[in-house]
């Protein structure tokens, strides 16, 4: 969701979680002792708004931070150059970092490529434009070769080559969503949310929640050019916003930010075709569900989902069952010690080691960390939140 959207949404989130806290108590963060799990990332980089929002203070640039054994996140600098750099993400062999600059009043964006030095970031070769308003989210091909961009408020999609040496050549291909759905407010227009390829990097998939569809593209990995291959209608004023594959590849799971869901569909690899199969709540019973879901993550055995509500401001994992076609809510627990509807976790990390959950709370001014117990599928406090201004990703490295 585009932060110019944010505020008077955020205040009648607030209102309806009010009654939750109770239901939703933070626990604290318990110590890490004996044979307790490490984090496998070292390191995290924090994107977010320089220019703050809600009101709120900016945060000066691309944090850096060290990710200690047990997982609590030291901040040791900051790449300055950049204006809101809201959404982050790593070449396939972590040599760079890529992240998008959303400037503010409907201008254009830039995309941004950085080398990784250790903990310091060098740019690398000239900022290029997102082709759009807004750009919120980054993809790059597994074979490292092209990037790809959303621009939440223009509705484009940008196809950028990645340079042998990192940096970004100009576009290759801009295209445009159209349409809108019945929400007065969210879906005035097209907003495609983000980019994901499928399992076999053949196909883009671009959930767009201004007109309540999903897009799958045929992807050229000579040319970096997208056909339309499908285009599926979710449902009016669902708001599709996030998507992850089952490793088997033959099901997606995609958030529904109006919807306030997450929903189970089967994925043609043939066709494209998504089929929704089921769908889960991300509110736990009891509750009503006034919330708005964000990222979607799935531990490499495909046993346990992760997600976070905006409204409730907490983080949820649901069991993976029937063959990866059903989802069962098993934990929500808030992301810091806050009232409900003050913290606005808007980007979740999931460690490699799948033991570790992070979430950017852009309203709550924290990144905070969980344990995540694989048996269980439980979540609990691992550190101490790490304050800092307006983050809106947190990427691990």
């Amino acid at each position: 969701m585009n932060a110019t959207h944010h505020p008077n949404r955020r205040r009648l989130l607030a209102a309806s979680a009010a009654g939750v806290v109770a239901a939703l108590a933070w626990t604290g963060a318990t110590a890490v002792a004996g044979d307790a799990p490490r984090p496998r990332a070292r390191r995290a980089y924090i994107g977010g708004f320089t220019l703050g929002e809600y009101d709120l203070p900016g945060l000066p640039g691309i944090g850096i931070a060290r990710v200690g054994a047990a997982g609590q996140l030291e901040l040791t600098g900051w790449q300055r150059d950049i204006v809101n750099p809201s959404y982050l993400t790593l070449a396939p062999n972590h040599s760079h970092l890529y992240a998008v600059s959303q400037r503010p009043g409907g201008a254009t964006g830039s995309l941004h490529a950085y080398r990784i030095d250790g903990d310091r970031l060098h740019p690398q070769g000239p900022p290029r434009s997102s082709h759009g308003a807004a750009p919120v989210h980054l993809a790059v091909h597994p074979d490292g070769r092209f990037l790809l961009t959303v621009n939440y408020d223009s509705g484009h999609l940008a196809v950028l080559p990645v340079h042998p040496d990192g940096s970004l050549g100009e576009a290759v291909q801009v295209l445009r969503h159209h349409g809108h759905g019945p929400h007065p407010q969210e879906q005035r227009g097209p907003h495609p949310h983000m980019i994901a390829f499928d399992p076999a990097g053949r196909r883009v998939l671009v959930p767009d929640k201004g007109n309540d569809h999903i897009y799958v593209y045929d992807f050229d990995t000579r040319t970096g050019r997208l056909e339309l291959a499908d285009r599926t209608h979710v449902g009016r004023g669902i708001g599709p916003r996030h998507l992850v594959f089952h490793p088997a590849g033959k099901l997606a799971y995609v958030t529904n930010e109006l919807g306030h869901s997450v929903t189970v569909h089967a994925y043609d690899a043939v066709t494209g075709r998504l089929t929704p199969v089921s769908h889960a709540s991300v509110a736990p019973p009891g509750i009503n569900p006034r919330n708005a879901p964000s990222v979607v993550h799935l531990t490499r055995d495909g046993r346990t989902l992760v997600t976070a509500d905006r409204g409730l401001d907490t983080v949820e994992s649901f069991r993976v069952e029937n063959a990866g076609r059903t989802l069962t809510l098993l934990a929500s627990q808030p992301v810091t010690a806050k009232a409900p509807g003050t913290r606005w976790p808007r980007d979740v990390a999931l460690d490699a080691s799948d033991r570790f959950v992070y979430t950017a709370n852009q309203a709550g001014q924290s990144v905070s960390a969980f344990r995540l117990d694989p048996a269980t599928g439980r979540l609990a406090p691992a550190a101490q939140p790490l304050q800092v201004a307006s983050p809106s990703c947190v990427l691990l490295a």
